[in-house]
Formats: structure tokens, sequence, C-alpha cells
């Protein structure tokens, strides 16, 4: 709906006022930093800033507020789309982090039809008790998206149009199940979880992406070791709190595509605020 006002003109506006160098953050991997600094400068000299100009509207830093709620999308599509969200008090900078993430690894998820073979998420709680015991269910997916001082975990699925009223109901089970994790359980997600950081890592573009990002969050870079140990001390009851507090936030709800026998808003948010974990 935005796409018009996306013209050249706006673009380079934008990027004039905005992609100044007090707003930025560079980072570079296997490079000399003075060098670096030297052709950083350089671009924002051509660009007619200085790098200790100041520029673009005045930066205003408010705390994070959510609030929950829904959006409705009806669209002409083959299936239902379903997000549901819940917040992370905290986010990167709180102490929810490695539980929220581990928790995140232990519902897992995929699509019900993937090619390259197996292992890709095939022994997740949303994997095993979802898609292979729903047909109804093409896809479910659980993220988790981490801010300054707040965050989401999110379960994405899509499903056959006619049992858009069902899939709440299924989660929230799955939600209830949690303190049934086996210990082999949460040692694979756990296993899961470094073995995805470190071999995230070995990409130059990847670890360089995520260096800016920690640094953007956190005015720091923490490494994969650290957050290794973080990730070693969760404990089951860890996962448990974690979802015990996000599931205290009214959820955030979003229907696109064929959403005629989607349930209403207040139904979902009931069912979920009597899930006991």
């Amino acid at each position: 709906e935005d796409l018009p006002l996306c013209t050249p003109e706006n673009i380079k506006k934008f990027i004039a006022e905005e992609c100044t160098p007090d707003r930025l953050t560079v980072v570079g991997v296997n490079v000399d930093f003075q060098e670096l600094c030297k052709w950083t400068a350089r671009s924002f000299a051509e660009q007619g800033h200085s790098l200790n100009a100041a520029g673009g509207s005045p930066e205003v830093v408010q705390p994070a507020k959510y609030t929950g709620g829904e959006i409705r999308m009806a669209r002409p599509n083959p299936l239902c789309h379903l997000i549901y969200g819940w917040e992370v008090p905290g986010g990167w900078n709180g102490q929810w982090l490695a539980a929220v993430t581990v928790l995140q690894m232990f519902l897992g998820g995929g699509g019900s039809f993937s090619t390259g073979g197996p292992g890709k998420g095939m022994h997740t709680r949303l994997y095993t008790d979802v898609l292979n015991r729903h047909h109804w269910a093409e896809s479910c997916q659980a993220s988790s998206v981490m801010y300054i001082d707040s965050g989401l975990l999110t379960v994405y699925a899509t499903v056959m149009p006619q049992y858009g009223d069902r899939f709440h109901e299924v989660l929230a089970r799955i939600f209830e199940g949690v303190s049934k994790m086996t210990k082999t359980e949460l040692e694979r997600a756990k296993n899961a979880l470094k073995s995805s950081i470190h071999m995230n890592l070995e990409m130059r573009a990847v670890m360089m992406e995520d260096m800016g990002r920690q640094m953007v969050l956190s005015g720091k870079v923490g490494t994969a070791q650290e957050f290794t140990r973080m990730v070693d001390a969760i404990t089951k009851e860890d996962l448990l709190e974690v979802l015990r507090v996000c599931l205290k936030s009214p959820v955030s709800f979003v229907a696109f595509g064929a959403i005629e026998k989607v349930s209403p808003y207040a139904e979902i948010a009931k069912r979920f605020s009597t899930v006991v974990v």
C-alpha cells in the first residue's frame, strides 16, 4: 500500500536525513582498524558528511510498550496464515534471552513437506505434536526476535482454511505440554542452538551482521563461547518460567488470507490466558 511513496526522490531524501554517521554502526571482520576508518570517513565525505557531524531528526528513545491485539486481512489465498506472539520482557538485555531462545528451539517446527532430506527440526514439539498429527496444518514454526528492551516469542502457522478455528487450541495444548519435556528433549534443543550459533559464525557476512546487531542492542560484542555457557546453564524450570512470563502478556494475533473460520480475538486470548504451565 505504501509502494507509491517509494520514489527515487523520497528514498534519496530518507538516506540523506537518516543515514548519517551518528546513526550508523560500522563493522569489519579481518580488516585493519585504521584502514576501515579511512575508507569509512572517505565514504561519508563523498556524501557530504563529517564523521563528527550529527544529522537527521533528533533521536527519541522511549521504553517499548507492548499492547497485544490483532490484525486481520482477508485476501484471496489457498491457505489461512496465523501468527501468535507474546512479549519477552527485557529483550536482548533482559534475563530471558538464553531461556527464550532455547524454548524456541525446543518448540521448533517446520513444514509438512520439505525437500533436502530429514534432520531439520523433525524431533521438535511443533513437528511431532502438530505437523505429524494434524493433516490440516501445512506449516508451523516458532521464532523469537529481540530488541533493546523488549522482544517477542512467536508461532507462525499455515492451515487449511476450514480449520482456521482450531489451531489456537492445538497451540495452547502444546504450551501446556512443555512441562512434560524430557532431559533428552532439553539437551537436543540446547545442542541444536549451539550448533546453529557456531555454524552461522563460520560465514563472514553473518559474523559482521551479528557483531553490528550486538553493538546496536547492547553496546558490546559477546563471543559464541559466552553465549554457549549461558545456554548450557539453562534448565527445564527456566523454560517453564519464561513461558509463564510470556503468557502473562496479551497475545498479539495476525490472520491473513482465507480467514473466514478464524475464531474471535477474545476467544483466542481467553484460551491462552488459561494455559497452565
